[in-house]
C-alpha cells in the first residue's frame, strides 16, 4: 500500500523537489521491503517451520508466530528473493529505456543483481541443511535436479552475457526464464506440500465441483480479462505510444 501511493502521489502531487524525494524515499524502502518479507515467507513456509516455531503449544508467542521467518535460512531466502525482483526490475527497464546513459547504468544494476541472484542462491541452498532438510534433497537429489540446475545456470550466464552485448530483448527472455526456473525447482522440491509437514496439495484442496466451478469461472474470466490486457498492452505500450 505503501508502494503503491508513494508512486501515485509522486507522480501526480507536487512536484517540488523535497516532495519528490520524501516521495521517492518512501517508494524505495517500500519496495526493498516488500520482496524481502516475501522471501522470508517462502522460507519460513519451505522449512516446514510456520505456525509451530518447532515447540507447539509449550512455546511462547515469539516461538511460534515471529522465530519461524527470523532464522538465517528464510533471512537468505528473503535477500534471495530482492536479488531476483532487483535484476528482473534492472533487465526489464533497460527495454523500456530510450535513454543511452539511462539504459547503460540499468544494464550495470542488472549484472550486479544478477550476479547477487547466484551468490544469494547458492548460499540460501547451503543453510537450508538442517533447517529445511526435505528441500535440499529435491533440489540435490532427484532427478529432474541436475538439468533443472543447468538450465536455471544457462539462463543466468546468457541473461548476463545478452546484457554485457546490449541485446536486450534476449537478457529479458534469459531473466524471466532464470526466475521460473527457480520457482519451478521451489514447487517440485516441495511437492506434493502446499505448507510442509501437514498441508499436501490434495489434502488442502476443495471438494471436486468446487474446483470445477472455480475452474469455469476462470475460463469465463479469461474472456474477458485477456481481450482487456491487450488492449491495455496495445495502448500503453504500442509503438505508436512509444513515439
Amino acid at each position: 500500500m505503501l508502494r503503491g501511493s508513494a508512486f501515485a502521489f509522486r507522480s501526480y502531487g507536487g512536484q517540488r523537489d523535497e516532495v519528490q524525494r520524501n516521495w521517492g524515499l518512501l517508494f524505495a524502502i517500500a519496495s526493498v521491503v516488500t520482496p524481502l518479507l516475501l522471501g522470508m515467507a517462502v522460507g519460513a513456509v519451505a522449512a516446514g517451520s510456520v505456525g509451530d516455531g518447532g515447540g507447539g503449544a509449550r512455546e511462547g508467542f515469539y516461538s511460534v508466530y515471529v522465530a519461524p521467518w527470523l532464522n538465517p535460512f528464510a533471512l537468505a531466502v528473503g535477500v534471495f528473493a530482492l536479488a531476483c525482483f532487483a535484476y528482473l526490475a534492472a533487465v526489464y527497464l533497460t527495454l523500456e529505456s530510450d535513454d543511452e546513459a539511462l539504459r547503460n547504468d540499468f544494464r550495470r544494476r542488472g549484472m550486479v543483481a544478477g550476479v547477487a541472484v547466484m551468490v544469494t542462491g547458492v548460499l540460501a541452498l547451503a543453510l537450508s541443511r538442517g533447517v529445511a532438510p526435505s528441500l535440499q534433497a529435491g533440489l540435490l537429489g532427484a532427478p529432474w535436479a541436475s538439468p533443472l540446475h543447468l538450465l536455471t545456470a544457462a539462463a543466468a550466464l546468457g541473461g548476463l552475457a545478452a546484457l554485457w552485448l546490449g541485446k536486450w530483448r534476449w537478457a529479458r527472455i534469459a531473466a524471466a526464464g532464470e526466475v521460473s526456473l527457480i520457482l519451478w525447482g521451489w514447487a517440485l522440491a516441495q511437492y506434493p506440500y502446499l505448507v510442509p509437514p501437514g498441508y499436501t496439495i490434495e489434502g488442502a484442496a476443495a471438494p471436486a465441483i468446487t474446483l470445477e466451478l472455480a475452474l469455469a469461472a476462470l475460463g469465463l474470466g479469461g474472456l474477458v480479462l485477456f481481450p482487456s490486457l491487450y488492449y491495455l498492452f496495445r495502448v500503453f505500450k504500442g509503438r505508436a505510444a512509444q513515439r
